[in-house]
């Protein structure tokens, strides 16, 4: 697992999470978020934390003052094919996800397990028809995605983590 450095601020004042968070969904599933890529242009605008956990591994993606979350899993590296810049639409399996937004991030890494995509990212979000989502990291590493859905405020619960430290 990869361990970030400790920040002088606090880069997750201002979401719905934070780390040692517990987010369950309806139906049991739950993601304890150990660690965080924060992604930021003045401030941070995004959070994808990391659930690691064996064989589930799982992603929620948070919003700056934001309820709803994403929650998401990681796909495999050659599941999506992209170049330097993140394309207008994707195919995953039989689903045609269009970008809604892409933003040109700079990273942060907290906690522990993040995956290493960089100090810059192109950070793509997609929508399908079908309400799934996808979200699309390009940077100067591998490409990374992940894909899942969106949480609306009243489908998960949140159970607080207590005072996890940002470093640890």
């Amino acid at each position: 697992m990869t361990v970030a450095k400790k920040p002088t601020r606090d880069p997750l004042a201002g979401f719905a999470c934070r780390l040692g968070d517990v987010v369950i969904r309806a139906g049991g599933d739950e993601a304890w978020l150990a660690g965080a890529l924060v992604l930021a242009e003045d401030a941070p605008v995004v959070v994808l934390f990391v659930a690691p956990d064996a064989g589930k591994d799982r992603a929620v993606l948070a919003r700056a003052r934001g309820e709803a979350l994403l929650w998401l899993s990681p796909l495999g590296p050659d599941e999506i094919a992209t170049g330097a810049e993140p394309p207008s639409a994707i195919e995953h399996g039989a689903t045609r996800f269009d970008r809604l937004r892409r933003l040109p991030l700079h990273v942060e890494r907290v906690g522990t397990g993040t995956p290493d995509v960089g100090d810059r990212v192109v950070f793509a979000e997609y929508a399908a028809s079908s309400g799934e989502r996808l979200v699309l990291l390009v940077g100067a590493c591998a490409p990374r995605a992940w894909r899942g859905v969106a949480l609306e405020e009243g489908m998960y619960d949140l159970l607080p983590g207590g005072k996890a430290t940002l470093g640890d």
